[in-house]
């Protein structure tokens, strides 16, 4: 239960820092020209690339995705999957809420509603607890259970 709550603090932290990574550039982008619907998607898609950094060596520090860089590109693969979920949701509900909302206040709703289904996938598919070899028959249950937090 403390790995979960833990891991969801850092959860957090790091959306909240990339989140507002996310809004400088798309503040950058919509000052050079560029519509705000379009500096938020790319002011996103700039932050997730962060935010898998982030993820991989603090969120979820925990759950290593194995030695072969095959694996790594696997993980960096199946974040940007589910990037692009979230960013379809961002969008949506920014360019629905932005001109009555203003900027920050429909990125942030943006944000909010993609977060907790990106946490889910991330924790359940994503960043995984992966089941070692080495560990003996009977006793993974118990070491999965306390490495996942359970």
């Amino acid at each position: 239960m403390t790995c979960t709550i833990l891991r969801i603090l850092r959860f957090v932290t790091v959306g909240s820092f990339c989140f507002s990574f996310q809004y400088v550039c798309a503040v950058l982008l919509a000052g050079l020209g560029a519509p705000w619907p379009l500096s938020n998607a790319a002011g996103f898609l700039l932050s997730a690339q962060l935010n898998f950094l982030l993820s991989s060596g603090w969120t979820w520090r925990d759950r290593p995705p194995g030695w072969a860089r095959s694996a790594l590109r696997r993980r960096w693969a199946s974040y940007n999957a589910t990037a692009v979920l979230a960013l379809a949701i961002n969008t949506a509900v920014f360019s629905v809420s932005y001109r009555a909302l203003g900027a920050l206040p429909a990125a942030a709703l943006g944000v909010l509603t993609g977060s907790v289904a990106n946490y889910l996938i991330c924790d359940r598919a994503v960043f995984r607890m992966r089941r070692s070899r080495w560990v003996r028959p009977g006793a993974g249950v118990a070491v999965a259970a306390e490495a996942q937090g359970r």
